[in-house]
């Protein structure tokens, strides 16, 4: 009769099925999205957002304005580190902000 062999947690198995199946990057970009108003703040967060963590670790993120953009921008010394206590180290390498463009058929202008 074949002994059982000792368990194995449950957090490996997963770990290495999010790893296999390319989630890993999936799950870490929505940690920064949930987080999102805990790292910048209410202010901030109603006029900027989190576009895409890319694997690189480049988070791209979208203001609204330019003007809110240049002020992330300007802050991304402090939203790096910002997002490194929140939701981990190592997590973003660097962030990209651009102001949103412009919509496009929204009325005459009458």
């Amino acid at each position: 009769m074949a002994k059982n062999p000792d368990p194995i947690p449950i957090s490996s198995v997963l770990d290495s099925l999010m790893r296999s199946r390319g989630w890993s990057r999936r799950l870490q970009a929505s940690r920064v999205e949930a987080q999102w108003e805990s790292v910048v703040g209410a202010d901030v967060a109603k006029h900027c957002r989190p576009v895409q963590l890319h694997d690189d670790g480049m988070l791209e993120v979208t203001a609204d304005t330019p003007a809110w953009a240049t002020q992330l921008a300007f802050l991304r010394g402090t939203l790096l580190d910002r997002l490194a206590e929140v939701c981990g180290p190592g997590l973003v390498k660097d962030v990209q902000v651009r102001a949103a463009t412009a919509r496009r058929g929204r009325g005459t202008g009458r």
